[in-house]
């Protein structure tokens, strides 16, 4: 069946690889609905887009906790393994150096016992010594902090709706698998009715030829037709164990699985014949215009960090230091508090071609927003049409199928009875079997072509 493969073609071009969990029962029954929900909570790419959410809101975080304060503890440990000078500090005192060593006592910088009487010599240094120390600094003033929050928050949001959007196109990929798997099942059990049929017909005529009613071609003619449908059951059998493997690799199945899909075919397609006039497109609610959106804020954000870089950068500290061996003079300062201020002066007009490159890619984006929005309602209108015109086509395949089916069994009767050939059986006969593949077909770009408009409505 041609108009098969091509459908098949269809599937294995538009199949995205799903990795689910097997559930324990060896026969896995789903509905459209159930199967959909299924593959979302564990098709492998809807996993990764859940997981960048949750990446996105650590970088909104890590992005919030650079303008934090931040603590930074240090310890160095030192050993001088060779001489150390050591200084007669009693007899410097005596010689003039007291209001110096006073100063430093009243400050609290030495302690009176330990000062030198004199006539003795103290080391310059301590021979090991573990200096350790603590630093706390904060951000005052950054624009490139306060624009990286900003897109910090965009980027979690493009996550958020790129995640909508793998659901999307989940839910889409399952539903025509799903829509596939019925039909072919479907066009099975008529070609099997159909196969039945013949073979009673050649049963029959064996019987007649046997009594000389009838010559040996008449016989072969019903024979070559009963031939030809078991070909085309045969390969139809194929279609639908690959599509069915394919559904089942989507599912998370393994081959030992039984699926069975509960929905009928009738029921999905009474479902998808609806009244389009309901159908409103409102732009905002698409989910790539809305991605596009996002991006165009992130450009304008990327513009407005280039031109932060013309502002200064502002930050404050504290530092504590100390030592755990001092020698008896050591001017180690323990407290430190600052500011520090960095100041873009001259970048040989750098900067400046920076912030135009960054403009034109936000005028850039601003166009493809524009054009966007012209492709999408104009996509939103083709789908509409599409849908009708496929809704037409369905009525007429399925009234043709219906009269076709008609004529082959009132042309069997007639055939049994004598009074019809096996020539013109076998061209009734072919001609229900081509308005069962175009019935087939037209089902099948039906119910894709109600899950395109709902896509394109925003519906999915």
């Amino acid at each position: 069946m041609k108009g098969f493969r091509s459908v098949i073609f269809f599937l294995v071009l538009a199949m995205p690889g799903y990795i689910l969990f097997a559930q324990g029962d060896s026969v896995m029954r789903f509905s459209l609905v159930d199967a959909q929900n299924y593959g979302i909570s564990n098709f492998y790419v809807s996993k990764n887009a859940k997981l960048d959410i949750e990446e996105a809101k650590k970088i909104v975080w890590q992005t919030t906790a650079i303008g934090l304060p931040q603590v930074k503890a240090s310890a160095s440990y030192t050993y001088i393994p060779g001489y150390i000078p050591n200084v007669d500090f009693g007899a410097l005192i005596g010689q003039g150096l007291a209001p110096i060593f006073n100063d430093l006592i009243n400050n609290g910088v030495l302690n009176p016992d330990s000062v030198p009487k004199g006539g003795g010599g103290s080391p310059i240094a301590a021979r090991s010594s573990l200096t350790y120390g603590f630093t706390v600094s904060q951000l005052i003033f950054s624009g490139e902090y306060i624009v990286g929050l900003q897109a910090s928050k965009v980027y979690k949001l493009i996550s958020e709706q790129a995640n909508e959007k793998t659901e999307i196109e989940l839910r889409k990929s399952i539903a025509d698998n799903y829509y596939g798997c019925l039909i072919l099942e479907k066009n099975k059990i008529i070609l099997e009715q159909t196969l039945n049929n013949l073979k009673d017909n050649l049963d029959q005529q064996e019987k007649t030829f046997k009594s000389g009613f009838i010559e040996d071609i008449d016989v072969d003619q019903i024979r070559l037709l009963v031939k030809r449908t078991e070909n085309s059951l045969t390969t139809l059998d194929r279609q639908e164990e690959v599509l069915n493997k394919m559904l089942k690799y989507q599912l998370g199945m393994t081959n030992d699985q039984s699926l069975e899909l509960t929905d009928s075919l009738d029921n999905l397609i009474n479902i998808n014949i609806i009244n389009d006039s309901e159908y409103k497109f409102i732009l905002d609610e698409n989910i790539d215009y809305q991605i596009l959106g996002n991006r165009e804020k992130s450009m304008k954000l990327l513009l407005k960090r280039e031109e932060t870089t013309f502002l200064p950068t502002i930050a404050g500290f504290y530092q504590y230091q100390d030592k755990t061996n001092k020698a008896f003079l050591d001017f180690t300062i323990n407290n430190l508090i600052g500011i520090s201020i960095n100041v873009p002066i001259f970048s040989s007009g750098s900067r400046m071609v920076t912030v135009g490159a960054a403009r034109i890619e936000y005028e850039k984006v601003q166009n493809m927003r524009e054009q966007e929005a012209n492709r999408l309602n104009m996509v939103a209108q083709q789908t509409l049409y599409d849908y009708r015109s496929a809704l037409e086509k369905y009525q007429n395949e399925k009234e043709n199928f219906e009269l076709s089916k008609k004529v082959y069994d009132k042309t069997s009767i007639k055939f049994k009875e004598g009074t019809v050939s096996s020539l013109n059986l076998s061209l009734i006969n072919s001609q229900f079997l081509q308005a069962q593949m175009s019935y087939a077909l037209a089902v099948q770009e039906l119910l894709n072509a109600k899950t395109a408009l709902d896509k394109a409505y925003n519906k999915l």
